[in-house]
């Protein structure tokens, strides 16, 4: 069958049914399909109805790297977070070692960044702070700073605090109590979630839990043809003090780039 043009009428697409597609279609090739009503083309690997192309999705969850964008793709969207700080260790102060913060989630170089979360810390009763996030000219969209991190008691003898939850995914981790001295749990893995705080025995201090990376969801109307990038790491955990206990690590950062044509 051939593409038939009329000067008055227009033009004539050859049909077929689902069942009846040519079997070896060549990329390009349209036609009008009698089982679902519309004009579609192969595309080299599936057939799409003509003028849609499925949205392309990229996903990364560790590393860096470069992002490049798919030829034809109109505008972009992105969602990323940054990664959790680790949770703040129980015993006596000092003779611990901290947790680490978060570390940054960005794409393109000063576009779009969401900074990691704080660590925790031991004796005190203000969580740790969540990061903060900034969308650069040429993207639009939603920054939310993460979540803060639970603080403990201001005393010995305290439950520990709970991880900050990432406006992501939550995935904030636990804190450990203070009559149950086992390891507090981690943020959860590409959430961006902080870890929790260890709980303190009657003779030490508790940790507070640590802050969560902040969050993005920004859309470019222009995409540039390539972008960089880097996934924010976990907050390392901290060690135990003296007769106390660990605190947890954060949850690492996350980024899902989708292509629309």
């Amino acid at each position: 069958m051939t593409f038939i043009v009329d000067g008055s009428l227009g033009g004539t697409f050859p049909t077929w049914t689902t069942a009846t597609r040519p079997a070896t279609p060549a990329t390009g090739q349209e036609g009008f399909n009698t089982t679902t009503g519309v004009l579609e083309v192969y595309n080299g690997t599936a057939w799409f109805a003509a003028g849609t192309i499925a949205p392309t999705i990229t996903k990364y969850t560790s590393g860096s790297g470069t992002y490049t964008t798919p030829t034809g793709a109109k505008y972009l969207i992105v969602e990323m977070v940054g990664g959790g700080g680790g949770g703040g260790y129980s015993g006596s102060a000092g003779n611990g070692t901290d947790a680490g913060a978060g570390g940054s989630t960005t794409f393109g170089s000063s576009f779009l960044t969401c900074t990691g979360g704080n660590a925790g810390a031991i004796n005190t009763n203000v969580g740790s702070a969540g990061g903060t996030a900034t969308i650069g000219s040429g993207a639009t969209g939603i920054a939310v700073s993460g979540g803060q991190g639970g603080g403990c008691a201001f005393n010995v003898g305290g439950a520990g605090g709970n991880g900050g939850n990432s406006p992501y995914f939550a995935g904030g981790g636990s804190a450990s109590g203070s009559t149950n001295l086992t390891a507090a749990s981690a943020g959860i893995t590409n959430t961006g979630g902080g870890g929790g705080g260890a709980g303190s025995g009657s003779s030490v201090y508790a940790g507070t839990g640590g802050g969560s990376g902040a969050y993005i969801y920004a859309i470019i109307s222009s995409p540039s043809a390539t972008y960089s990038y880097a996934i924010g790491a976990a907050g390392t955990a901290s060690t135990a003090g003296t007769s106390g206990f660990a605190g947890a690590a954060g949850g690492s950062g996350f980024i899902a780039i989708t292509a629309y044509f």
